[in-house]
Order: structure tokens, then C-alpha cells, then sequence
């Protein structure tokens, strides 16, 4: 019973403190956007002229083992919600 009105409390003063940040205009926290799926991403790389060897969807977005056009080894780190490449290194 302890617990339950603890958590209660609890959920009371938290519920209020974000109330007060909102209507003091503080902007409401953004929810984290949506990763895009592993074949939305293989489709805009491989329009790209990439062939994808492996993919692996890491916390901070994706990590892909590809060829370039131009016949290169690459790993590219992705952003998961836009798929804007965030690094690249040649992989020789």
C-alpha cells in the first residue's frame, strides 16, 4: 500500500512539473522519431549505387557493409530516422 501511494505521489509531482514547463511556453519534449526499415534503407542505398553486403541496426541508427559504384569497400553509419549518411570510411 506504501508503494502504491509513493508511486501515485510520485506520478502526481511529475505530471505537475511538466505541466508547469508547459504552460510557462517551454516547449513539450520531442517524441524520438521512427526508424525507417531495413528495406526502405536498402532501396535508397542501392538507388545510390551501393551493394549492400550487411546491415545491422546499432542504438544511435544503422551500420551497413556495402561496394560503392566504383567497386570500393565501404562502411557507412546511417542516422535510423532519415538515412542521411553520418560517416564513411573505405574498408581495404
Amino acid at each position: 500500500m506504501r508503494q502504491t501511494m509513493l508511486a501515485a505521489s510520485l506520478g502526481l509531482a511529475l505530471g505537475a512539473t511538466a505541466w508547469a514547463g508547459i504552460a510557462a511556453g517551454q516547449p513539450a519534449p520531442a517524441a524520438p522519431a521512427e526508424a525507417l526499415r531495413f528495406s526502405d534503407l536498402a532501396a535508397r542505398l542501392e538507388a545510390q549505387g551501393f551493394l549492400i553486403r550487411e546491415m545491422e541496426r546499432e542504438r544511435e541508427g544503422f551500420e551497413v557493409k556495402a561496394t560503392d559504384r566504383d567497386g570500393r569497400e565501404v562502411k557507412l553509419r546511417l542516422d535510423a530516422a532519415t538515412g542521411q549518411v553520418l560517416r564513411s570510411e573505405d574498408r581495404r
